[in-house]
């Protein structure tokens, strides 16, 4: 009981023996009416205080866990009351995360159940964005007409919220299927080799001795290797930029578009049935081997949920670690905003093993000098470059890359 409930009930139990003190002495109509009106006063805050919220139980229902950036949630909350004193209002409230603080539509309501037995408060959240939320306690507060007393009631309870990435439509992405196009070569090399000898060929410093084909050696006089068979590889890696570096100074949009763009494109390959992985290098370097079932994808969509610009390792550093570990010939598709000398250097090492393609999401519309010309270098080296100023650019992609996928240029 607190200092000021105490005070009241002291209060009132005064003034109900000053009354019943003053009716003995005086007597008469208006002295006792005077009791009976304290009185009367005093047993209502009584069962109002020990009735209150002791019966009333509430259930906290979401209409999803899981959404897509954009959406709107739905919260459910169901309370019953066993008790027979009626409540004449009723204030419920959620923890709800600060980002929704603008984007709750009827979060908090006073309600007038009297004697209700079951009555439920719904609410929305508008227009969620991407991220990992958590709603916490349900509050209860109630009291009585004078509003003399208030009784608070606190619902321990978590629930999470995980919004994944907007996905739009992908179209023209031609690259995704270079060997029907026939754009490039149908097949992609990577570094094993089957067991599959092929010919010989002539030995060369370096080769290792197991390598060398014994008999055709003999025969001809002179050492020849045997030539493998190598297999075809036709991986997706996915590498978003989430260094902070790369980030600062530009607004908030461009994350969401980055992440909005790998997602978009991850949903495109899992579609098709191409196998497609996703490494993150924020704080710790995650990693999602190439598959392509439904786990993975949405494994992914929890990843990039979470992820934010703040990764302290520089992009182009990541970037060759992750391209280094990979599968020779496994195709590396990076989204970042940055163009400029040090990633044009850095996309031209990771050239020599394996192809990549370039999404660089971006809000001006006009591109820098630096920018040109880095594009520019790039589609030199045939790597595509896709300048994306919004999201709904990604359903015009067109073969070619940066030629035709944005009119920021």
């Amino acid at each position: 009981m607190t200092i000021r409930r105490a005070g009241l009930w002291g209060l009132a139990l005064l003034g109900l023996i000053v009354a019943f003190v003053f009716a003995k002495v005086e007597g008469g109509f208006l002295a006792w009416f005077i009791f009976s009106f304290v009185f009367i006063i005093c047993l209502y805050e009584l069962f109002t205080a020990l009735t209150g919220l002791r019966y009333v139980s509430s259930e906290r229902k979401l209409s999803a866990t899981r959404v897509s950036a954009g959406q709107s949630l739905q919260i459910h909350i169901d309370i019953r009351r066993r008790g027979w004193w009626p409540i004449f209002w009723l204030r419920i409230r959620d923890d709800l995360p600060g980002r929704w603080a603008f984007a709750v539509q009827g979060g908090e309501r006073v309600l007038l159940p009297l004697w209700a037995r079951e009555f439920q408060f719904s609410y929305q959240i508008n227009n969620v964005q991407r991220g990992v939320y958590r709603i916490g306690n349900t509050s209860l507060q109630s009291g009585d007409l004078l509003g003399l007393m208030t009784q608070q009631r606190v619902y321990d309870r978590s629930d999470s919220v995980i919004v994944y990435p907007r996905v739009v439509p992908v179209r023209g992405w031609s690259n995704v299927h270079p060997e029907e196009l026939g754009m490039r070569e149908s097949t992609r090399r990577r570094s094993e080799e089957s067991t599959n000898v092929l010919g010989v060929r002539a030995y060369v410093p370096g080769d290792r001795l197991s390598r060398i084909h014994w008999p055709a050696t003999a025969r001809s006089g002179t050492l020849l290797a045997k030539e493998f068979e190598m297999h075809v590889s036709s991986e997706i890696l996915f590498v978003p930029d989430v260094s902070a570096e790369s980030y600062r100074g530009l607004e908030s949009g461009i994350f969401e578009l980055a992440m909005t763009t790998v997602a978009s494109l991850m949903k495109y390959v899992y579609e098709r049935h191409r196998k497609f992985g996703l490494t993150i290098h924020g704080d710790t370097l995650q990693r999602f081997p190439a598959g392509s079932d439904e786990a993975l994808f949405m494994h992914c969509l929890e990843a990039l949920a979470m992820a934010g610009p703040a990764g302290k390792t520089p992009f182009s550093q990541s970037l060759l670690r992750i391209a280094q570990e990979a599968a020779a010939g496994t195709i590396v598709v990076a989204v970042s905003p940055r163009l400029d000398k040090q990633m044009v250097i850095t996309v031209e090492q990771l050239r020599r093993r394996t192809p990549v393609e370039w999404f660089a999401p971006m809000v001006q519309h006009e591109l820098t000098s630096v920018q040109r010309s880095s594009i520019q270098l790039l589609e030199s080296m045939r790597v595509p470059v896709y300048p994306l100023r919004q999201s709904e650019q990604l359903s015009q992609l067109v073969r070619g890359g940066g030629h035709h996928a944005a009119k920021v240029r």
